[in-house]
């Protein structure tokens, strides 16, 4: 098994990340001398930091020895938007690969991951901004209006679902002056993401965890115990948890269920023409496009704003090539301004694009690899990564330890259903498809006909945010 390493440094145009690593600058060192280990764990973000935590939880006597190709947080943990979300707006999906009692039971575990995630980061005064600000899941022009509805159809008797319907006014409020209408999850949260990466970090050393950083892994080989190659040394260990999340893309298999695209992220200041941006609301908002906007405000008052689905990767290049600046600003600065008029001059402090991998059930899977039963992986958080992380974690910690319990024997242990073709078909079809999704969303939002060609194209994509 052979690893595409994730680029160096281009991960520090994120917002998040410069702004963590300026205020600390934590003790790195990388792996030189071979060793042994009950579990390793190849990468450093939410995945496996949460896993080497879970697992030294457990069992303090355990030998876990994590290996990061950069510093903790360089992928998508200190890339996202910092928005802490549980899986119930993907109810539906659950419902349809697990069942209905199984799906309310993950659902609810994602909610109580939030609270988890809390708690540990005030237990262990890790300075990340953690905010229960909630959710919006809002309408931006009248195609989205009301496009939740099925989803909370799906919800409705369930006593612990967290979806509250706004008057337009409050969704307005609380969403910006775009808004026209939206449903409210006030459980969810805000969090400045690579703050919480490198705190858990932090917290993993402490508790006993080795992590070494600037080991990017070459290779896994082994039919017995699994064998983790660096440039200068090995690992040999009972279990490895790959947790390299869009990077998963690097192995054959996987990529059969995952399509590898890119969010692309913008920071402006709101200046003296800001009123009704919500800049000062800690809420997450999203609107309701197939290739979604989304937006907050940071710690220190500026506005983040996001689009996904906008770029694709080719094998097991697409990760690498999806991660750095924003190459094309025009499309991400169109949706900008459609959202915040008043904001159309505002200065743009800092842009970056990271690549996210999308499972074709729109949820996240942990499963054996089939080429070593030894080493597990986690991967297909399809965009929603930082709360279901921790419900992630408790599965790969059973999965490793060979624990038969309620997180081993989940339904998200299973592949999600379906294929995508092979390269290149995937990749020039999912550009068309791609293209043809802007240019529905574009039309819909100005309140245009879509085309029949156009709406015939968009029928093509396999996945679903919900």
């Amino acid at each position: 098994m052979q690893f595409q390493s994730i680029p160096s440094t281009r991960s520090q145009s994120s917002y998040w990340l410069a702004s963590a690593l300026a205020s600390t600058q934590p003790e790195s060192q990388s792996l030189r001398t071979s060793c042994q280990a009950d579990v390793c764990i190849i990468g450093g973000g939410y995945t496996g930091l949460w896993t080497a935590i879970e697992l030294i939880q457990r069992d303090p006597s355990m030998r876990i020895v994590v290996l990061e190709a950069q510093v903790c947080g360089s992928g998508a943990s200190g890339t996202n938007a910092g928005f802490v979300m549980n899986l119930w707006p993907k109810f539906s999906a659950l419902v349809s690969h697990a069942g209905r009692d199984e799906a309310i039971r993950i659902a609810g575990e994602t909610s109580r991951a939030i609270g988890d995630i809390e708690e540990f980061v005030n237990e262990h005064k890790i300075e990340a901004n953690f905010e229960r600000a909630g959710w919006l899941w809002a309408s931006t022009s009248p195609d989205q209006d009301d496009s939740w509805e099925e989803t909370l159809l799906a919800l409705d008797g369930i006593a612990n679902q967290p979806f509250h319907r706004l008057s337009a006014e409050e969704a307005q409020r609380l969403g910006g002056q775009a808004v026209r209408a939206g449903v409210l999850d006030p459980t969810s949260a805000t969090v400045q993401p690579a703050a919480l990466a490198l705190g858990l970090r932090r917290v993993a050393r402490k508790l006993g965890v080795e992590i070494y950083e600037h080991s990017p892994v070459r290779s896994i080989s082994g039919k017995g115990r699994p064998i983790v190659e660096t440039e200068h040394a090995r690992v040999t260990a009972d279990s490895v948890v790959l947790a390299i999340n869009a990077w998963t893309s690097n192995l054959s298999w996987a990529r059969r269920h995952l399509i590898t695209t890119a969010s692309d992220n913008m920071v402006v200041v709101p200046g003296a023409s800001s009123a009704g941006s919500n800049a000062e609301s800690k809420m997450g908002v999203s609107d309701s496009r197939r290739l979604l906007n989304y937006w907050r405000s940071t710690p220190d008052g500026a506005l983040l704003f996001g689009k996904g689905g906008v770029g694709l990767g080719f094998r097991n290049q697409g990760s690498s090539s999806l991660f750095g600046e924003v190459p094309n600003l025009k499309l991400l600065r169109q949706n900008f301004e459609q959202t915040f008029p008043s904001l159309a001059h505002a200065p743009i402090i800092n842009t970056w694009r990271a690549p996210v991998e999308y499972s074709m059930s729109s949820l996240p899977f942990f499963v054996a690899d089939p080429n070593n039963p030894r080493v597990f992986v986690g991967t297909g958080y399809s965009g929603d990564g930082v709360g279901p992380s921790r419900l992630g974690a408790r599965i790969l910690a059973s999965l490793a330890t060979d624990q038969k319990d309620e997180w081993s024997e989940s339904a998200l242990t299973r592949l999600p259903s379906g294929r995508l073709p092979p390269e290149p078909f995937r990749f020039f079809g999912g550009q068309l498809v791609r293209t043809a999704i802007i240019r529905a969303d574009d039309l819909r939002y100005r309140g245009k006909k879509v085309d029949l060609v156009t709406s015939g194209i968009t029928a093509l994509d396999p996945t679903s945010w919900v």
